[in-house]
């Protein structure tokens, strides 16, 4: 097994892909401790995997930095160390341009940027003096490309990519790597009240607005939260030794 006895945090633990991501770790012989912002969520998923006593279930608010800090705390005291850190916690608002508010941008950007850096800042400092490690955020198509009605999120998003490479420079000399993988549209998870908010936005079904989304990519298709999940067990496993500060697409050649 890949990740035999290692401690793996996943933050967003309770989504599809957070899921996804801790069934394949599961799989693959780590010891998992699931986060979500309801400890209900975290719960169910530990659930599904038929190790609800071996794991721990934990709530968190990671727009709160000492949130943040207080997880990794919690996952140390109960396991006693941790390896890896997945942070697939994120929100999605869809605004036309001259509609976003401070307020909602704000509201992103206290998940998707903030929360992400200082949630990695607090797993990175566990991982370091042990010289060991293995961060991995999602980010998002949106960062590179115009999608002018999630400019919250692509922009949320880039700094995700920017904070993954100034960490995986600053931290390879410790042993850590620092990696983000970058799912396309996917077969569930938060893209589905998403594409609900765009029909309303665009005035069309949800069901035309999921066909032309679909059609549109390069592929024809849509990638599921669980082809993305065994890139992430790669990527934590000692085969990826050598990867740091790199940017994997599952989007199908979207990007393009």
């Amino acid at each position: 097994m890949l990740l035999n006895g290692q401690v793996a945090l996943i933050v967003g633990g309770g989504g599809a892909l957070g899921r996804a991501v801790a069934r394949a770790y599961c799989r693959e012989g780590a010891l998992l401790a699931i986060a979500d912002l309801h400890r209900e969520a975290a719960l169910k998923t530990l659930a599904s995997l038929g190790c609800r006593d071996k794991g721990l279930a934990l709530a968190v608010d990671i727009a709160e930095p000492a949130a943040c800090q207080a997880v990794v705390e919690q996952v140390v005291a109960h396991f006693g160390r941790l390896e890896i850190f997945v942070n697939c916690a994120a929100i999605c608002l869809a605004d036309p341009l001259l509609e976003v508010t401070p307020e909602r941008w704000d509201k992103v950007f206290a998940v998707n940027a903030r929360g992400a850096f200082f949630c990695m800042q607090a797993a990175a400092k566990v991982m370091i003096p042990r010289k060991y490690g293995r961060i991995l955020h999602i980010s998002s198509p949106a960062s590179r490309l115009g999608f002018p009605l999630f400019a919250s999120y692509a922009a949320s998003k880039a700094v995700v990519d920017s904070i993954v490479r100034a960490a995986a420079v600053d931290w390879a000399r410790h042993g850590v790597t620092v990696n983000c993988l970058v799912p396309g549209r996917m077969t569930d998870g938060m893209i589905r009240s998403l594409e609900e908010e765009l029909a309303r936005i665009t005035e069309k079904t949800t069901e035309e607005l999921q066909a032309d989304r679909t059609h549109g990519l390069p592929m024809g298709r849509r990638v599921s939260p669980e082809e993305v999940a065994e890139a992430a067990v790669w990527l934590a496993s000692n085969a990826a030794a050598y990867v740091t500060a790199e940017r994997f697409n599952f989007t199908g050649g979207m990007e393009l």
